[in-house]
C-alpha cells in the first residue's frame, strides 16, 4: 500500500527528527525546575504551590517555543520530500503503471505526511509533561494543549505549502527553499513591527506573531481563524493534484 510506503521510505528521517525533538524538549524543560546554588545546578525540594506554578509556566513556555520552530522546519522538510523526492528519482514513472489514478498518489502522499507529523508533535509533548510532573509532582498544563493544537495547525499548513511547491517546481530542494522563505518573511514582518515572533511574554499567556492569527478579537468565534487555516491546508493539495494530473511524465 502506497500509504505505508511513504512512511517506510522516510522512517530513518522520522526517527532522527523524533529523537531530536525529545532531546530538545527535555533540555528545554529541565531548567524550569532547577536552581543554581554555589555554581551548581540542583533540583530543589518543592514546598509551595507557587513553585509548582513557576515550573509549569516556564516549562510550557520552553516547550511551546521549541516545538514551534521544530515543527515548522520538520513540516517543510517532510512536505518537500513527499512528492518532490519521488519526482526527482523518477519513481513516479513506475507508480503510474499501477492501476491507480494520479489523484490517488497525490492525496495518499499528502495524508501520509500529515500523519507523520502526529508522533513528532505528540511524543515530545508527553515527554515534556512527564518531565514537569517528575519535577513538581503535579499536573498543571495551562495553555499547553491549546497552543500545541495551534502549532500542529501551523505545521500542517506549512507541510501542505511545501508539498504544493515541490510538486509545482518538480523539485524537493526548490519546494523546501520556497517554504523556508515563507517562514523567514512571516517572521520578518513581525520583527519589522517591533514584535518578537517566537518568544513568550507572560503573564498573560501570549506568543507574539506566531499565534497572533488565532488570538485576534475580531474572529467570528474563538477558533474561527484556526478553522480557516485547516480548510486552507485541505485545499492546497487540490492545486498539487491539478498540476500533477496535467504533468507530462
Amino acid at each position: 500500500m502506497y500509504f505505508w510506503t511513504c512512511w517506510y521510505t522516510k522512517r530513518y528521517r522520522l526517527i532522527i527528527y523524533l529523537a531530536l525533538a525529545v532531546a530538545l524538549v527535555i533540555l528545554g524543560t529541565l531548567p524550569a525546575g532547577m536552581e543554581n546554588h554555589g555554581g551548581h545546578w540542583t533540583f530543589p525540594k518543592i514546598v509551595t504551590p507557587g513553585h509548582v506554578r513557576i515550573i509549569w509556566e516556564e516549562g510550557v513556555d520552553h516547550t511551546v517555543g521549541i516545538l514551534l520552530l521544530f515543527m515548522l522546519f520538520a513540516a517543510a522538510d517532510l512536505g518537500a520530500l513527499a512528492m518532490g523526492e519521488d519526482a526527482k528519482r523518477r519513481d513516479i514513472d513506475f507508480l503510474l503503471t499501477r492501476p491507480r489514478p494520479r489523484r490517488y498518489f497525490v492525496w495518499t502522499s499528502w495524508l501520509a505526511g500529515i500523519t507523520e507529523l502526529v508522533p513528532l508533535m505528540l511524543i515530545p509533548v508527553l515527554t515534556s509533561v512527564l518531565v514537569m510532573f517528575l519535577m513538581s509532582h503535579a499536573v498543571s498544563p495551562g495553555p499547553l494543549l491549546t497552543r500545541c493544537a495551534e502549532i500542529f495547525a501551523l505545521a500542517a499548513a506549512m507541510y501542505a505549502l511545501a508539498f504544493v511547491l515541490s510538486v509545482l517546481t518538480r523539485s524537493a530542494q526548490s519546494g523546501f527553499q520556497l517554504a523556508a522563505f515563507v517562514i523567514v518573511v512571516y517572521a520578518g514582518i513581525f520583527y519589522a513591527r517591533g514584535e518578537v515572533w517566537f518568544l513568550y511574554s507572560w503573564p498573560p499567556y501570549r506568543y507574539y506573531g506566531a499565534f497572533a492569527l488565532f488570538d485576534l478579537p475580531s474572529q467570528g468565534f474563538r477558533f474561527a481563524n484556526l478553522v480557516c487555516m485547516v480548510m486552507a491546508t485541505l485545499a492546497l493539495p487540490l492545486i498539487a493534484d491539478l498540476s500533477f494530473r496535467r504533468r507530462d511524465l
